[in-house]
C-alpha cells in the first residue's frame, strides 16, 4: 500500500539483496534518488527503474522496514497528473 504511490510495481526482497522496480516516470523527484544513491554504499541504481538495497538482512520484518524507510527517504510523491 506504501509503495504504490511512489509508482513501485515490483519489490523482490531476499536475506541479503532488495530490489525496488519502478514503473517509467515514477512520480518520484530525480535529485531525491540521486541524493539517497550518493548517501547510501548499500543502495545503487539499477538500470533506469530499479533501486538495488545490499543489506543483510535475515528478518522479514526488518526488511519491509528498511524498503518502508528508503520509500519515505524518496520524499512525498508528486501526485498524479490528471489525464
Amino acid at each position: 500500500m506504501l509503495a504504490k504511490p511512489y509508482g513501485v510495481v515490483k519489490i523482490d526482497a531476499s536475506a541479503t539483496l532488495m530490489i525496488i522496480s519502478f514503473k517509467a516516470n515514477p512520480p518520484v523527484e530525480p535529485m531525491r534518488i540521486i541524493e539517497l544513491v550518493q548517501k547510501n554504499k548499500h543502495i545503487k541504481l539499477a538500470g533506469n527503474d530499479k533501486l538495488r538495497i545490499e543489506r543483510v538482512t535475515p528478518e522479514a520484518k526488518d526488511r519491509a522496514q528498511l524498503i518502508r524507510d528508503v520509500l519515505k527517504s524518496l520524499g512525498t510523491p508528486k501526485a498524479a497528473v490528471a489525464a
